[in-house]
């Protein structure tokens, strides 16, 4: 079973405020929008190191 590593980060007020706008309209918790968001940016991501290694 995997573990959730719980990761702190700081954020504008004004980002903060759209953050958890959006949870509540989405009927999320702001922890669960944040983990969804940053899940979907970096899905398709790979370090450089991995890219390269594909292209051989």
């Amino acid at each position: 079973m995997n573990m959730a590593k719980k990761v702190f980060a700081s954020v504008s007020d004004q980002l903060a405020l759209k953050l958890e706008k959006r949870a509540e309209k989405e009927g999320r918790s702001l922890s669960n929008l944040i983990s969804y968001l940053l899940e979907r940016e970096m899905e398709d991501w790979e370090p450089e190191v991995a890219k390269s290694q594909q292209s051989k």
